[in-house]
């Protein structure tokens, strides 16, 4: 019940998370999936249902169950990264790789703006990394993190 009640605490301090030009991670969650087909008007227990369902698979690939909402590609370039989490930090670090090459294709960038793209997420990647709070975020923050680098938002 406490494990519960922290994911219902913490998806719903997710979803007051916005960004200004992309669905937020957190937004994933809560549009998109099993839970919005439940809880199309609660985010809390949309998001709580995605996770306990099935860790947020169905959310972040569905575009069957939430079509309107659910849209383009950002889940897929949202389970990209949490699945590749590893390898795209790696290529950050280098400045170059076939995962970091995959992840600005998912993500909708043309083929001559991927190095432009590459260097400004590579350097906002770097900040990201030498802050304080990076090692003690967990493996979903830190996804969520890139994924607002991605697309430009604080997420």
């Amino acid at each position: 019940m406490k494990k519960l009640s922290l994911l219902a605490l913490s998806a719903a301090a997710l979803s007051l998370s916005t960004a200004a030009n992309a669905r937020t991670f957190a937004e994933i969650y809560t549009d998109c999936g099993l839970g919005a087909l439940i809880a199309p008007n609660n985010d809390a227990v949309a998001a709580v249902t995605n996770v306990t369902w099935d860790w947020g698979t169905t959310a972040i690939s569905s575009n069957v169950s939430s079509p309107d909402s659910c849209a383009g590609g950002q889940e897929s370039t949202a389970s990209f990264i949490y699945q590749s989490y590893d390898a795209i930090a790696a290529d950050l670090a280098s400045g170059e790789g076939k995962h970091l090459t995959a992840l600005l294709e998912i993500a909708g960038y043309a083929s001559e703006d991927q190095a432009q793209a590459a260097a400004f997420l590579r350097q906002d990647f770097a900040e990201a990394v030498a802050s304080e709070t990076y090692n003690s975020l967990t493996h979903y923050q830190k996804v969520e993190q890139l994924y607002g680098l991605v697309y430009g938002s604080n997420v």
